[in-house]
């Protein structure tokens, strides 16, 4: 446990360092993480090298106020730090596809947009849109609609399954569903 003495200590010496860590993790896209959430992941993990150097080799690095200083607890709490940014970065990146086009629902306003918007403009939007598509698109769309399997975890179409209901080759249903893409300005 770190006295607040200690912690004064880490944070004035690696504060900085902190801070530029938890900008680094997304940038500025909060949808998916924010500077704050960063900021405080970064000190969890700095207080964690404190205890896990403090551990390391049945205790053969001593209590804090006996490494603070040295090189080597200098390069561990950094590159736990680092580690840190790196796991959650990695994270992010691979939940980014999901997240496209979401918006964070920590502000009112946003959860009262719901009320305008319904399932009901839905059909308006595929009705509007269905006088701008060929009738290979067309097919395409009422397959999705008719089978929502074909949409994948991801959230991507299933080309070869599409492929193989409309008779397309694997190539012609991923032009076709670019397309459609480009029309509703969304990725399938």
């Amino acid at each position: 446990m770190l006295t607040s003495e200690q912690w004064e200590k880490i944070d004035q010496k690696y504060g900085k360092l902190m801070y530029k860590i938890s900008h680094q993790i997304s940038g500025d896209d909060r949808a998916t993480s924010s500077f704050d959430d960063n900021l405080q992941d970064i000190r969890l993990s700095a207080m964690e090298a404190v205890i896990g150097f403090e551990k390391q080799n049945e205790g053969a690095n001593g209590i804090f106020d006996e490494f603070w200083g040295s090189r080597g607890f200098d390069q561990y709490i950094k590159t736990c730090m680092w580690t840190k940014k790196n796991n959650k970065g990695a994270k992010i990146t691979k939940k980014a596809p999901i997240l496209r086009g979401t918006v964070s629902t920590d502000k009112e306003e946003i959860l009262e947009i719901e009320e305008f918007y319904s399932d009901a403009s839905t059909p308006i939007f595929l009705e509007q849109l269905s006088y701008y598509l060929t009738p290979i698109q067309q097919q395409i769309i009422d397959l999705v609609v008719m089978d929502p399997t074909l949409v994948k975890p991801s959230g991507k179409l299933n080309v070869k399954r599409i492929a193989e209901e409309t008779g397309l080759s694997w190539f012609e249903a991923d032009k076709f569903i670019k397309s459609i893409a480009l029309l509703m300005e969304n990725e399938l």
